[in-house]
């Protein structure tokens, strides 16, 4: 069992509100204090403890346990249906005091490490539809439970705390359909969609528009500079390379991703840019490369777009580029991927 004392510095973590939430609920079903903690190895106590973190994997023992105790399956799905304000962490009320839907999601973005650091968040939006994708960079580090109660839980909190009307246009979940599909669609009341390359949310772009009735700008500018504090306590030390892929990654629908334009960004000449990746044995073209093949397979993967508007996407000027590339990256043409 894990210590939840004993978080060491390099490992992933999750914050404690959502093992704080969990725990309650299993505590009102009749499980006992001493069961919990011991069959997690989590003290419960330390949970009240202001921006406390426990270990993943014993976030992940702590659904197991819950699971195994209530015989349910789908305890993600209804424990994220069943949540209230009183449950949210900072980074949650972060969010609801911006002034519109698309300044919160664009900064969950970049506080998402701070609720579970074994995701990545993704927010980005195209010609007529919001996409907020949850990315998990090794397979040990999913749930399909915590994922459940994660993506009731936004849809359920758009609907009651911004809007009635907010509709999804779909949800996606990187897990094969479970036994209990049909709690997807009486939840989320919109397709569902099962074994994608990650979870996703999407709805229509013009709904980033809405003001967020409760906002509280003092309260919204005192969390934000509490939780910079935190960020930096948990934030790994990203490589320059790393940096580099997630500029490149949001420049490449601009058609804007030369290495001059990405060393400005990040301060530097391009000369510097280039030898510092050469010692971290990169190359900037390399790094640009597999930005534009991981996305391209996403965006085919998804069938959600043309290939012209993937070619466009990924910053080809036309589809006859983007299908050579395509081919070189990986032996077949895009139109015949994944058939």
């Amino acid at each position: 069992m894990t210590d939840s004392k004993e978080t060491k510095d390099n490992e992933i973590t999750v914050n404690a509100s959502s093992a704080r939430a969990l725990s309650g609920y299993l505590l009102k079903k009749g499980c006992s204090k001493q069961e919990l903690e011991s069959k997690t190895g989590l003290q419960l106590d330390e949970l009240d403890q202001p921006d406390h973190r426990i270990p993943l994997s014993t976030f992940h023992s702590l659904w197991d346990t819950a699971e195994t105790f209530t015989n349910d399956p789908a305890i993600g799905l209804h424990i994220g249906e069943s949540s209230n304000t009183d449950e949210m962490g900072v980074v949650g009320h972060i969010f609801f005091n911006n002034i519109t839907l698309g300044d919160a999601l664009t900064q969950f973005e970049r506080l998402y490490s701070l609720v579970n650091a074994g995701m990545r968040v993704e927010f980005y939006v195209d010609d007529e539809f919001a996409h907020l994708n949850y990315h998990c960079e090794n397979p040990e580090y999913y749930s399909r439970a915590n994922m459940d109660r994660t993506m009731a839980i936004s849809v359920i909190r758009a609907r009651s705390l911004i809007h009635a009307t907010l509709k999804m246009e779909y949800v996606a979940f990187a897990h094969p359909e479970p036994d209990y599909a049909e709690e997807y669609h009486r939840i989320f009341q919109c397709p569902v969609k099962f074994d994608q390359p990650h979870c996703a949310i999407v709805f229509k772009k013009q709904f980033l528009e809405f003001e967020l009735p409760k906002r509280n700008p003092y309260l919204h500018q005192v969390l934000t500079r509490h939780v910079e504090t935190l960020l930096n306590k948990i934030r790994p030390k990203k490589s320059l390379s790393d940096q580099v892929k997630q500029i490149a990654s949001k420049q490449l629908p601009k058609g804007d991703v030369d290495a001059e334009k990405i060393a400005s960004i990040l301060c530097m000449s391009r000369h510097t840019l280039y030898r510092k990746l050469k010692s971290e044995g990169h190359a900037f073209q390399e790094l640009v490369e597999s930005v534009r093949k991981e996305k391209a397979i996403r965006y085919i993967q998804e069938k959600r777009y043309s290939l012209s508007e993937i070619a466009f996407l990924l910053g080809f000027s036309e589809l006859s580029a983007f299908s050579r590339a395509f081919k070189r990256w990986t032996g077949t043409s895009p139109a015949k991927y994944d058939k």
